[in-house]
């Protein structure tokens, strides 16, 4: 896909009502382009009984209905394996999550969790540091994600998966630390379409 922004762009601005925080931790608005969420110790979602479940991260989310695209610039403070921050989107069958994670190895990568309901992970390209912009179309049932570091590459596929048939969603911005102290992801305004990419591949 080419770097240009989709036809019928527009910012939500972060400071809109039809945000809200909901889960551990806090976000903050430093000024008009940047949202902070921190949170502490303990924050994830994931779902794999027996061998490792978590159920809470901190997120500035809102209802969106219906096809659209969103996407936005994440940056991570984080030390430790799983530190993250990213785009999750939940309906009552389950959610979705992509983000800029540490790996075990002390990079950094894109992230993708599906749970519809058991969790589905899987480590996608790696990146040159803690930041990246996130973007993930929505046709239907049907989920796109892609991903780029620089505002002038082109946007790169990294999942698509299959949701529920809700024609509304929560999506939020979020931030986790499963094994730190703490961890605080920085986002821009997001863009938004209220339609799906033509091109997702």
């Amino acid at each position: 896909m080419t770097p240009a922004a989709p036809s019928g762009t527009r910012v939500l601005d972060l400071d809109d009502p039809g945000w809200s925080f909901d889960g551990p931790g806090s976000a903050s608005l430093p000024h008009a382009g940047e949202l902070r969420v921190r949170v502490p110790r303990g924050t994830d979602l994931f779902r794999m009984p027996g061998a490792y479940e978590a159920s809470g991260v901190g997120t500035w989310g809102r209802s969106v209905t219906g096809d659209h695209t969103l996407w936005t610039r994440v940056a991570v403070e984080g030390q430790a394996f799983g530190d993250a921050g990213g785009i999750v989107v939940h309906d009552r069958e389950g959610w979705f999550k992509v983000c800029v994670e540490r790996t075990r190895a002390g990079g950094w990568a894109i992230v993708t969790v599906v749970s519809r309901p058991l969790s589905d992970e899987a480590t996608g390209p790696a990146l040159a540091g803690p930041r990246s912009e996130l973007l993930v179309t929505r046709e239907g049932r049907r989920h796109a994600v892609l991903h780029r570091e620089h505002a002038d590459e082109d946007w790169r596929f990294v999942r698509t998966f299959v949701g529920g048939d809700d024609p509304t969603v929560r999506v939020g911005l979020f931030a986790q630390a499963p094994f730190s102290d703490a961890c605080t992801a920085s986002f821009t305004p997001p863009g938004f379409v209220p339609a799906a990419l033509a091109d997702r591949r």
